[in-house]
């Protein structure tokens, strides 16, 4: 999960970014979802997913600005590390 950011249980905090190693499993999808204030950077470590219409695999790194829509599928097992610049606590807007 995150582990850098302003939350509680981060092991540095800072509201300048948000970082998050996250695993995902094979057919896991998440709610459709926009940011207002930050862009987020995403490395996949391994895995394969769908996002908004392309594939992506290990080693591939997507960045979604503002208000672009993230719609994502997992094809595999996933790992990812995702960045959040600046670090915007509850700013994630479900579609």
């Amino acid at each position: 999960g995150w582990f850098i950011g302003a939350f509680d249980r981060s092991v540095h905090k800072t509201d300048a970014c948000e970082v998050s190693y996250t695993t995902n499993k094979k057919g896991e999808k998440c709610s459709p979802h926009y940011h207002k204030i930050a862009t987020e950077i995403t490395l996949f470590i391994r895995g394969r997913v769908h996002l908004n219409g392309l594939i992506f695999e290990s080693g591939d790194i997507v960045i979604l600005e503002p208000n672009e829509i993230c719609d994502i599928e997992y094809l595999e097992d996933t790992e990812s590390v995702v960045i959040k610049l600046p670090g915007a606590l509850n700013d994630k807007y479900i579609i």
